[in-house]
């Protein structure tokens, strides 16, 4: 271990970075706006360890698509920096300790090479760690051993063994945590949560006590003080040890801060490699004085590796292991392409968090506050925050979903996601002040890409849903779906909708082999673009080489666009056309870069919480009518019998069939999830079965999340 000053790895070997990092444009109608979201990133990112603005390089990318900016402050800084928060009797965040929160962040960026999250929380870290008490020894031997953390259990807590077991299977192959892993992080947290309940929680217990006490002392003729009395008695009764049920609700919400904040720096590490960006040029000074020089001797170590593609790739299981059974022109493909094999998607069960919906009935049978418009606990902060990602997401329609439950006991991710995503992925044409925020990139581009990442990691929930956001964009296209709508006689519709299906059908065939698709399926960009995305996803240290055909085909499109009338181009401050549209395609390898990098985690999480796809519902109980209607069960008062749902909804499946995607599609789907039964139809089609029928109920035998 060196003792002397070792001095941070020089940066003039790293590729260019894709980007330029420039402060807010003065000269742009929404200067204001964006010069103000700068600046509070470069107060909030310190992460309330250091009194002073820290201009940072990662809040100059974000200046790139500022309409996500807006969102990623609050999203990112509940994720990250959060100490325990309350607001109207409930904890909002700050639920996993900070400590083990920088572990998980540096091991990420650790085990991904990833310059920039190593450099900067090797100092978040430092500081992070001196704040709670930890000693430099202690710092060292935690961030030096971090991609060892199994080998050296000494030098961790329970909690944080079990935290890093989570974050390195979440960043490498999420489909290999165990339930032995899960059980062991419920049980480290429930540990953990009582020896820090004292300090953190019981305030909370105890003000909630006293406030009972004093109803129930109102009800009588006490004075004043005999009130405050029966008050301060009943918070001295309060146990000191934390209560069970509320145990267990504050670890769901520790599963789910963690899997999220795991999803942000997958994210962000995608990003920040894929695109070369650098330290600030002060960076290195300060790791000098706040480093230990043994961590950034163990830091230049890990970035010489990364510069020399020493980097293990993305851990993908089968059937990628085995890339003959589902390559374009293999027999298991042929055979699903002739409909010789059909597999139903199954709607498999067991998420590892309880997905409670605001709708329905509680365990014992009773309506839930949502749907008597009765006080909610937290005053109706978190379902009102979701009811953006239940409206937003289906561009809408009320369809409350997994995702949706998943974030539930989380109240500001509750919060603060569904904003987030929709700038992120969904919005399009979004201007402020004469000036394009967000919407860059078209939404079938878009989904183009989700379902790429999504068939290379692998994500039954991903899969599923953006199976049926991507027809959706080509419905739209067509006419047949959001506004514009053109005006069609019914025979159009069909030609319509079946020249949209047939699109939108060769294109989700083909994602997962796309260089192998046929002419047409995809345009030169899309191929590009997919090309660009999958070394991301999987090396993304070598996706610079890669970005200029992207930056050449986005160049052309967007020429063809605004040529076509199908794009308005952004000239404010001044700037000719030329470098507008330089400009613009700036803003969209930045947008994609995120787009990437956010679903890229997502898809993790999905399968790290195993959510579950939608159930049908309705209103009241009875059965399906004649007419499309519901025929009531009545109760003993002949009336009708509330479910406590909102409207009625079809399941995800039934979804899917109603979009008219076709058996190819399902099976495929499901085949990308089910590697076993994969393998088996395989064997099968090799003993010479020509057709092969799969229930439900029989890939649900061997199916994963």
């Amino acid at each position: 271990m060196p003792s002397g000053k070792v001095t941070p790895l020089s940066q003039t070997e790293r590729p260019k970075c894709s980007l330029p990092l420039t402060d807010a444009d003065l000269s742009l109608g929404n200067a204001n706006w964006s010069r103000g979201l700068q600046a509070m990133s470069d107060w909030i990112w310190s992460g309330n360890l250091n009194p002073e603005a820290f201009p940072n390089n990662l809040a100059r990318f974000f200046l790139q698509i500022p309409g996500i900016f807006e969102q990623q402050l609050n999203f990112s800084t509940t994720l990250i920096f959060d100490e325990p928060s309350f607001k109207n009797g409930v904890q909002i965040s700050g639920f996993v300790d900070r400590v083990s929160r920088e572990l998980a962040i540096s091991l990420i960026a650790q085990r991904r090479k990833c310059w920039y999250s190593m450099t900067h929380h090797a100092i978040l870290g430092r500081l992070t760690a001196t704040k709670h008490g930890l000693t430099e020894r202690q710092f060292i031997d935690k961030w030096q051993n971090l991609t060892e953390y199994d080998k050296h259990p000494e030098y961790y807590t329970r909690v944080e063994r079990a935290v890093l077991t989570f974050a390195d299977a979440f960043s490498t192959d999420p489909k290999a945590y165990t339930d032995e892993q899960y059980d062991e992080l419920r049980a480290a947290f429930r540990e953990d949560n009582e020896r820090r309940y004292s300090e953190e929680g019981l305030w909370q217990s105890r003000l909630e006590a006293a406030r009972e006490a004093r109803a129930l002392a109102l009800l009588e003729d006490l004075n004043p003080s005999e009130v405050d009395e029966r008050s301060r008695m009943a918070l001295e009764a309060v146990s000191k040890r934390v209560p069970p049920d509320l145990n267990e609700g504050k670890i769901d919400a520790q599963v789910v801060e963690l899997t999220f904040l795991c999803l942000q720096f997958v994210a962000l590490t995608d990003m920040f490699t894929g695109l070369n960006i650098p330290d600030e040029d002060f960076l290195a000074d300060t790791m000098v004085k706040v480093l230990p020089p043994s961590v950034i001797e163990h830091i230049n170590t890990l970035n010489e590796l990364g510069l020399k593609g020493s980097v293990t790739p993305l851990m993908l299981g089968p059937p990628y292991d085995e890339p003959d059974i589902l390559q374009v022109g293999s027999e298991v493909f042929n055979s699903i392409l002739n409909d010789d094999v059909v597999v139903e998607p199954t709607p498999l069960k067991g998420s590892r968090i309880p997905l409670i919906p605001y709708e329905g009935r509680d365990d014992d049978g009773n309506l839930r506050p949502a749907f008597q418009a009765a006080p909610d606990r937290d005053k109706g902060l978190t379902v009102g925050g979701l009811q953006i990602a239940v409206y937003g997401w289906v561009f809408g329609g009320h369809f409350p979903g997994g995702l949706v439950y998943a974030l539930r006991p989380h109240p500001e991710l509750a919060r603060y996601e569904p904003p987030y995503s929709l700038p992120l992925l969904f919005n399009e044409d979004e201007w402020r002040n004469g000036v394009q925020t967000a919407g860059y990139v078209s939404r079938r581009l878009k989904e183009l890409v989700i379902q790429k990442i999504y068939r290379l990691i692998r994500t039954r929930y991903g899969i599923e849903h953006h199976t049926m956001y991507l027809y959706n964009t080509f419905l739209d296209e067509h006419g047949l779906g959001r506004s514009p709508s053109p005006d069609l006689s019914e025979a159009q519709q069909q030609l319509a909708r079946d020249a949209a299906l047939a699109r939108a059908e060769k294109a989700t065939l083909y994602m997962h082999n796309h260089t192998h698709s046929p002419e047409g399926v995809y345009t030169s960009l899309e191929k590009e673009v997919l090309s660009w995305t999958e070394s991301l996803v999987c090396t993304p240290h070598q996706a610079y080489k890669l970005e200029e055909k992207v930056r050449i085909e986005l160049d052309k499109e967007n020429r063809r666009e605004i040529n076509a009338g199908l794009r308005r181009l952004d000239t404010s401050s001044g700037v000719d056309q030329e470098a507008a549209l330089k400009r613009l395609v700036d803003h969209q390898i930045a947008e994609l870069a995120m787009v990437i990098g956010h679903m890229d985690g997502l898809g993790r999480a999905l399968t790290i919480l195993r959510v579950e796809a939608e159930d049908p519902v309705q209103m009241i109980e009875g059965r399906p009518g004649p007419s499309g209607g519901i025929i009531p069960d009545l109760d003993d008062d002949g009336q009708v019998k509330f479910t406590g749902y909102f409207n009625n909804r079809p399941g995800l499946h039934q979804i899917l069939r109603f979009l008219g995607i076709s058996d190819k599609v399902l099976t495929l789907n499901e085949l990308m999830v089910n590697p076993q039964l994969c393998r088996k139809i395989k064997t099968r089609l090799g003993e010479g079965e020509k057709k092969i029928r799969i229930s439900a109920g029989q890939a649900a035998e061997t199916g994963e999340f």
